[in-house]
């Protein structure tokens, strides 16, 4: 692990231009169960992309707009290794070079679609914007995705930049006003991998509605959150109870996984922001069922604590001349994202 050194707390925030309209990390574009017998268009990047199986399985991602006259390839068809474009029946093989033209056997050298990174893992198929990514997929340190169980993913669109979304988790002031929980410790700041910003910090439940009432009763009046962002496309959060009044010592410390995408939405302005999370938990051996249940239970429970957060963050503006010195979590970690997410493209990407 790599320890940040501090970072010097300024008394403003960067710039809003400061931020790439796409920053370079990971995004998920697909969920595994998507079997994907035909082509799949989407928009990312600023551009027109289409994913697809090889045929070893493997997904595929590349430019959509044909190299020779911009067709959208997304609504041709797969043949074996190849993607079939709909217009003139070129083929381009998952290196993203054209291999075949059915009007002629010479190939221009030049006929080539620009290629993404793409690997799937965790039940979910994640692409970079580059041909090579700048470091490994990341996921919950430690943590095998067998050893989880998912319960369906629940999305927000919120009228808000991609690279404010993720200052929640930073943001310590609100989860008092907000979410009544009384901050019990210094949190723990620092820096894992250049493309990633942590915090741990140890909260007291504290208030009175139904929901609250419930997790002290079932997980515990403490709760440690940590918090993973990595170059602001994903967040990887940890949320243990201590102290759980439940006997059973399975109930014991009740740990929840979290795995939230940020991504900008590409067709509205590029003040939108696409959220969707993702939560998990420990597989308990023989009790398959209640394991299936849990989960769904803590995903109602994450999914409210976390619908304030979105109304509130719609329409929120940034002033960074504005924020104050209990500020300085967050102001630190948009000065670290400023850097994390910055697109530095080569010449085989697109610029």
């Amino acid at each position: 692990m790599i320890q940040s050194s501090p970072l010097v707390c300024t008394p403003s925030g960067p710039p809003a231009e400061a931020f790439p309209e796409w920053p370079r990390g990971w995004y998920v574009i697909a969920r595994s169960c998507e079997r994907m017998r035909q082509p799949i268009g989407m928009e990312m990047f600023g551009r027109r992309l289409v994913c697809f199986r090889s045929a070893r399985g493997n997904p595929v991602v590349m430019e959509a707009r044909c190299w020779h006259m911009g067709a959208d390839l997304s609504e041709g068809s797969v043949i074996d290794d190849q993607i079939v474009c709909p217009f003139h029946g070129w083929r381009y093989g998952v290196s993203g070079r054209c291999e075949h033209i059915p009007s002629q056997s010479e190939i221009p050298a030049c006929a080539r679609q620009q290629n993404y990174c793409a690997t799937e893992f965790a039940g979910h198929i994640f692409v970079f914007p580059a041909s090579r990514s700048d470091y490994p997929l990341p996921f919950f340190v430690g943590t095998d995705p067998s050893d989880l169980v998912a319960a369906p993913a629940f999305e927000f669109v919120i009228d808000c930049p991609w690279w404010l979304v993720g200052t929640n988790g930073f943001d310590l002031q609100h989860f008092a006003g907000l979410h009544n929980r009384r901050l019990v410790s210094q949190p723990i700041l620092e820096t894992p991998h250049p493309a990633a910003r942590r915090i741990v910090a140890t909260f007291e439940v504290c208030g009175e509605d139904w929901r609250d009432r419930l997790t002290r009763r079932f997980a515990g009046r403490r709760v440690t959150m940590d918090v993973t962002v990595w170059s602001g496309t994903l967040a990887f959060v940890i949320a243990h109870f201590h102290n759980s009044p439940i006997k059973d010592p399975r109930a014991r410390g009740a740990t929840s996984y979290g795995m939230t995408e940020i991504c900008p939405v590409s067709s509205a302005p590029s003040s939108k922001s696409r959220v969707r999370v993702t939560i998990f938990r420990r597989r308990r051996p023989g009790l398959g069922f209640l394991d299936w249940l849990n989960v769904r239970i803590k995903r109602h429970f994450i999914r409210a604590f976390l619908k304030p957060d979105t109304l509130l963050l719609d329409g929120a503006k940034y002033h960074p001349d504005r924020l104050i010195s209990a500020d300085r979590q967050m102001i630190d970690y948009l000065h670290w994202l400023v850097v994390a997410s910055r697109n530095q493209p080569t010449s085989e990407e697109p610029t």
